[in-house]
């Protein structure tokens, strides 16, 4: 796992979920594209598009979704945090030792 303290800006991603989606009617007019492809009966337009539909959804599947990325961004900081934190509380209570010792010596005289 690779820690970095700064982090590199990233480009914004617009996503846009449309209103009125309806996965079962695609899937429909999928079906009923590759039956008429087998039987002969789409032409050259309709062909196209059934490849488009292909490629659009690989893409779907291939992707993670906004959730799951601002998660694991959101753990890696956290982490991150917690690491800082922790080296600063060390360094704190050194710097605190030292000071005591270097103020017993210097008031010892």
């Amino acid at each position: 796992m690779k820690f970095t303290f700064s982090k590199t800006a990233r480009h914004r991603v617009f996503q846009h979920d449309p209103i009125y989606y309806d996965e079962q009617k695609e899937k429909r007019e999928e079906r009923e594209r590759r039956i008429k492809e087998e039987l002969g009966l789409l032409t050259d337009d309709e062909k196209e598009d059934g490849y488009a539909d292909r490629i659009k959804g690989g893409m779907r599947r291939r992707i993670k979704s906004h959730y799951e990325v601002s998660r694991s961004e959101k753990r890696k900081s956290n982490l991150r945090l917690v690491i800082i934190l922790i080296a600063l509380m060390i360094l704190g209570v050194y710097l605190i030792q030292e000071g005591m010792v270097w103020l017993e010596t210097f008031f010892a005289d």
